[in-house]
């Protein structure tokens, strides 16, 4: 189930239950986590020195960026990078990064990154 065992993921989820539980689900999928709150505390830790393989990042949260604005800001900064937006809603700015929808199982989550995260 080590899927990804090595990489690094920035889990951006502004419901803490949820984010606990993507951060015990991307653990189990092998991923080095770490997790923010917001576009601004995910930022902070970018800007900081944290090297990341791949964004997962809610597109709506209560911050005045996005998820779709924060994945546009790390693609211009950090090309290699990967992202992977998650919703709950239909409809929305993605700005045509990947998507996985709300609800989705580990297993759903392990073949959305699969399909993206370029093989080590």
């Amino acid at each position: 189930m080590n899927d990804f065992h090595g990489r690094a993921v920035l889990l951006v989820e502004d419901n803490d239950q949820l984010r606990r539980v993507l951060s015990i689900s991307l653990r189990a999928l092998g991923f080095d986590v770490c997790a923010a709150a917001d576009a601004d505390e995910a930022r902070t830790l970018l800007t900081n020195g944290l090297t990341i393989d791949l964004l997962l990042s809610d597109v709506r949260m209560q911050s005045a960026d996005d998820g779709a604005q924060l994945a546009r800001w790390v693609a211009e900064q950090w090309p290699a990078t990967r992202v992977l937006l998650q919703t709950g809603y239909a409809e929305g700015d993605t700005a045509g990064f990947p998507v996985i929808n709300k609800p989705f199982n580990l297993d759903e989550l392990r073949a959305k990154i699969a399909s993206i995260l370029v093989p080590a």
